[in-house]
């Protein structure tokens, strides 16, 4: 799978083999010997090789640019032609005459070369698997592309044993024993090549091993480098200490096996720790994935129950909406035919009283929905710092007569927490339903006694509110006690609306209340903020 990032390297390998094949060529023109060495007293990169190298380039260009494909594969052909020419020469041994075709090789006529002006065979051989390559690339046949990138491998393999040859100073290396000598900059040149294009499907080949991204080739990459670095100084320092005979040739071999086992346990070492560490993150990694599952679960149960008691209370006020509203309206239209049908203003009138009573207990009806539905679809919570004294005594104020009429005795403690962050149309609500309930309940054998209480604990501030009213059976009632329109006394004004408002205020600002009750002897109701 191609890169951009890969296909701009390549972009610019190709930019740097130009550049560098265009310095040549004008060292040839020029008679210029260090750009035609570039290190002075080195083998010299010939002027048919600098040529290749352009073309290698401009084909390099233009494949990755996407632009004219019918001439890079021309080019392609005319490198694999001309490379392939020039080989056959030294195997079959005969001379062409494209040798000094454009300049005179003076410089390899000087040093008696046999053949003046032409490439090594390793380079011509190099050129035309690049041609080879190119071919291919032009295609979309998967096996000529992995043929192709094997290739390219070939080419580095023998690019990098030139290059060692100049590292390490071993002419044997950089002419590979029966050639002639390949130049510097030529197996630089073939080796930074041979490695970028193969970038173009890194997929494909060792490449692959290197540009992976699983923990493999993780390994992969940090393992070679060293190896590569290790090896390379390892065997220059054995080179070293046999040429100034300083060990043996078999001491050496054993020298440099001993010293690579030691190198080797020690990669191997850095790369298993590294390895763990990755282990160890991934570890951590699925721990933390676990535990955000657990809570995404927990977060769904709860808001499943949420959800499935939302449903509930909906399809008790579909149900008290459908029943509380259908006797009223069949009134009304009862009311509205015998109306219609009676002659006398007297009856008229009796009619009309009973059509307002109708209509008042319709309204209230109405309101107590409405009530409900505003605790559902309530938008306005905002909170601020609201005293209980100050909400409880305008509330006593309000139900002054009530107060007086049932000779109740209301008390108050909010010394342990004074304050509450919480929405004042809520706050005012709660205290009013309870307190109302506590005076409309009161037991008809003592006066009523009310207290309010808050308190904190675990960092919850909580208000209590105690009554020495009639009380609820619990055991009977208890699973029921806050449901819409549930009531528990045969009292004339119990329509069991207050506390089901009050639940659901407390709970739509994150609270909770609850309720213990006796029979004669009082209720106590506690809301945790």
């Amino acid at each position: 799978m191609q890169n951009s990032k890969h296909l701009a390297t390549v972009f610019f390998a190709g930019i740097a083999a130009a550049a560098i094949s265009i310095i040549v060529i004008f060292g040839w023109i020029f008679d210029i010997a260090l750009l035609k060495t570039m290190i002075p007293d080195y083998v010299s990169m010939k002027l048919n090789t600098a040529l290749f190298f352009l073309v290698t380039a401009s084909i390099l260009i233009l494949f990755i640019k996407k632009k004219s494909f019918n001439l890079t594969l021309t080019l392609s052909f005319i490198l694999a032609i001309l490379s392939l020419a020039s080989l056959t020469q030294d195997i079959f041994g005969y001379n062409m005459g494209i040798d000094q075709l454009l300049i005179t090789d003076f410089d390899a006529i000087s040093k008696g070369e046999t053949s003046p002006g032409r490439p090594s065979p390793t380079t011509s051989f190099c050129f035309f698997l690049f041609g080879l390559v190119f071919i291919a690339l032009h295609t979309t046949n998967f096996k000529a592309l992995k043929i192709a990138q094997y290739l390219l491998h070939l080419v580095t393999l023998i690019a990098f044993i030139a290059f060692l040859g100049y590292i390490f100073n071993v002419p044997s290396l950089y002419k590979l024993s029966i050639f002639t000598s390949m130049a510097i900059h030529t197996s630089a040149t073939f080796l930074m090549l041979s490695i970028v294009v193969s970038f173009i499907h890194p997929s494909n080949g060792v490449t692959g091993l290197f540009t992976g991204k699983r923990i493999g080739n993780f390994m992969a990459r940090n393992l070679f480098v060293k190896i590569l670095v290790s090896v390379l100084i390892l065997g220059y320092v054995q080179l070293l200490f046999e040429r100034y005979d300083l060990v043996s040739t078999e001491f050496g071999v054993a020298l440099f096996t001993t010293c690579f086992i030691i190198v080797a346990l020690y990669l191997m070492w850095s790369t298993a720790a590294l390895l763990n560490e990755i282990d160890t993150k991934r570890e951590l990694a699925e721990k933390k994935l676990i535990l955000t599952n657990k809570n995404l679960e927990n977060i769904v149960e709860e808001r499943t129950g949420y959800l499935t008691k939302q449903n509930k209370q909906l399809e008790d006020f579909a149900h008290i909406v459908s029943h509380n509203l259908r006797g009223p309206t069949s009134n009304l239209k009862s009311l509205l035919h015998f109306y219609s049908q009676e002659e006398t203003v007297k009856e008229k009138d009796m009619l009309m009283d009973k059509f307002q009573k109708t209509v008042g207990n319709l309204e209230s009806t109405l309101n107590e929905l409405l009530d409900v539905v505003s605790i559902r679809h309530e938008s306005k919570k905002e909170r601020e710092e609201l005293h209980f004294e100050s909400v409880l005594k305008r509330l006593i104020d309000t139900y002054q007569g009530k107060i007086m009429e049932t000779n109740a005795r209301i008390t108050y403690d909010f010394s342990s927490i004074e304050t509450v962050e919480y929405s004042s149309v809520y706050l005012e609500s709660i205290m009013q339903n309870l307190l109302s309930n506590a005076i409309k309940y009161k037991s008809s054998n003592r006066d009523p006694a009310i207290h309010f209480e808050t308190s904190c604990k675990d960092n919850q501030t909580s208000l209590k509110v105690s009554d020495n009213g009639l009380g609820i059976d619990m055991e009977k009632n208890g699973n029921r006690l806050f449901g819409l329109h549930k009531t528990f006394h045969k009292h004339p004004e119990a329509k069991g609306v207050g506390l089901f408002i009050t639940k659901a205020q407390v709970e739509a600002m994150g609270g909770e209340i609850t309720a213990k009750s006796e029979l004669d002897k009082g209720t106590t109701f506690c809301i945790t903020f």
